[in-house]
């Protein structure tokens, strides 16, 4: 299973690391999921989300 949003696709990103004299350095940056669960019909259903979509989904409760 690959890091990625559930409901949104987001997902790695690549950039550099930059040291003080400006040299650069492949890196990546991972998306801060977790895990949500949400009841629908009686079903617990449990999907993988970032935080922006996890904050969205409660603003709409």
């Amino acid at each position: 299973m690959s890091r990625m949003c559930e409901l949104c696709g987001k997902g790695k990103m690549r950039g550099n690391t930059v040291s003080h004299s400006n040299r650069k350095a492949p890196r990546h940056y991972k998306p801060n999921l977790q895990k949500e669960s949400f009841e629908i019909d009686g079903n617990n259903l449990s999907v993988t989300v970032c935080t922006k979509c996890k904050k969205t989904l409660t603003k709409k409760d």
